[in-house]
């Protein structure tokens, strides 16, 4: 393959063109800097609906305050860093520290509050994403719903998100508001993660396999509003992964040794407790794993807490959760970064200095220079992707553009054995080229039509050695 530049030489290339425009690298250099960054993972969604829960399952530890009402005041940026500390800024730019984890109170009023930064030692956040947490829409105030909004505006101060995790609050998917919402926001197929976070409410027998059932329904109603739908037990999964002890579980398998109607009477006061079982810690049990966790998860709970956290992960859907934001975040986390960095840039812009002075135009010309660049396809590859997933989501096309955004190596692309030489690339790609370039007389959309040329733009760089990792 030949000489070449990267996606992120190219972009380096870009970001040194716009201080030059701008006279000034400060931006440019926190715009830099979020291209080394993990991912960032935005939770968002009705409040109330399990962000924080859900949140402390994926750290795997309990850094975000939980209860059953409205938590979460300000949008709030959880990264790895050491000591435990939580820095607010003011959205007059000022900013105050207090050591520990996340808490209530943040020494001044949420509506005076930009975001908070809470670090904690985590190895998942420091090797693979960093999360922020959002008060939710529809809350009690509008001061919530304003700050969950300026997020993914991108106005704050906060990185706008890489990836979106939308909690649902109904079995139906997403409200009409909400997909609104997640449009004017950039979601799509590619970014974005529909979650139904409280999985375990959603029947009284088997509720998970209820909510596979509902998750695929939802799927094929929403196909462009989100790649994946993943049923998930907050509650669960928090409580698997950041522990319940040996005390606790023993209390869990006595209950499930009682029949019914002697745990009923036990409960409603009729019958005295039987030796061994402690109602109070039961009912603080409840409000730890769920229903659903203290019914069904005895057998396991016999078997001593090992085996109980072990049964909470597994039912609770996180791994499911987690798989999918590897398989679909992961490998191009690179173009997803690339995204919100031309996104921050048109924002940047914008801005009325930069419309002023002039600067803002040069800003654009160089954006649009650098979105034609060889280097900047993957995007194109994706954003056609997100187009077909959108109007013409059943195309025999979208198997072949999602294998060329999911992989990196053109043999693989081309269905090549590793010691295919050159000329069969060349070859085997100049054979797909025409045959897309032919193919878009009858292709039945726009969309369709426009993922084709992208494809055959595809195999025009495979040919070039322009394309691949």
């Amino acid at each position: 393959m030949g000489e070449r530049t990267t996606l992120r030489g190219r972009l380096d290339a870009l970001l040194d063109e716009v201080a030059t425009i701008t006279g000034d690298d400060t931006d440019v250099a926190a715009l830099r800097a979020g291209l080394d960054a993990p991912l960032t993972v935005a939770l968002t969604g009705r409040v109330s609906s399990g962000k924080s829960t859900l949140l402390n399952a994926l750290v795997g530890d309990r850094v975000a305050p939980t209860d059953r009402t409205e938590c979460t005041k300000v949008a709030t940026l959880y990264r790895a860093g050491s000591p435990s500390r939580v820095e607010v800024v003011g959205l007059d730019g000022t900013v105050t520290e207090f050591p520990g984890q996340m808490r209530g109170d943040l020494g001044r009023p949420s509506s005076e509050i930009d975001h908070a930064v809470a670090y904690t030692p985590s190895r998942l956040l420091r090797d693979h994403f960093q999360v922020i947490d959002t008060p939710g829409l529809s809350g009690f105030t509008d001061t919530a719903e304003t700050a969950t909004r300026r997020v993914f505006a991108g106005t704050g101060s906060l990185p706008r998100p890489d990836v979106v995790l939308f909690l649902l609050d109904d079995v139906g998917g997403p409200k009409a508001d909400e997909v609104e919402i997640l449009r004017r926001s950039g979601a799509s197929a590619q970014n974005t993660i529909l979650v139904i976070s409280q999985a375990d409410l959603i029947a009284a027998d088997n509720p998970m396999l209820k909510a596979l059932e509902i998750a695929r329904r939802i799927q094929r109603r929403f196909p462009a509003t989100a790649g994946a739908v993943v049923p998930v037990s907050g509650l669960m999964a928090e409580a698997g992964i950041c522990g319940v002890t040996e005390r606790e579980t023993a209390q869990i398998a006595r209950r499930g040794d009682l029949e019914d109607w002697e745990l009923f009477a036990v409960l409603d006061g009729s019958e005295p407790a039987p030796p061994g079982l402690d109602v109070e810690m039961l009912g603080r049990l409840e409000q730890l794993v769920g229903t659903y966790a203290m019914e069904a998860g005895g057998a396991a709970a016999a078997s001593g807490a090992q085996a109980y956290c072990s049964w909470l992960q597994r039912v609770s859907g996180i791994a499911d959760l987690r798989q999918a934001i590897g398989r679909r975040f992961v490998a191009v986390g690179d173009v997803l970064k690339a995204r919100t960095l031309l996104a921050d840039l048109q924002t940047l812009a914008r801005q009325e200095p930069m419309v002023r002075n002039g600067s803002g135009a040069s800003i654009r010309t160089a954006l649009e220079r650098a979105e034609l660049a060889p280097e900047l396809h993957r995007l194109r590859e994706v954003s056609a992707l997100e187009a077909l997933s959108r109007w013409h989501p059943d195309s025999e096309v979208s198997a072949e553009l999602g294998h060329a955004v999911a992989v990196r190596d053109p043999r693989i692309l081309l269905g090549l054995p590793p010691t295919a030489g050159p000329a069969d690339v060349d070859t085997a790609a100049r054979t797909r080229a025409i045959a897309h370039r032919t193919g878009r007389g009858r292709a039945r959309t726009s969309a369709e039509r426009e993922a084709m040329l992208v494809l055959e733009q595809t195999y025009q760089l495979v040919r070039r050695g322009m394309w691949g990792s």
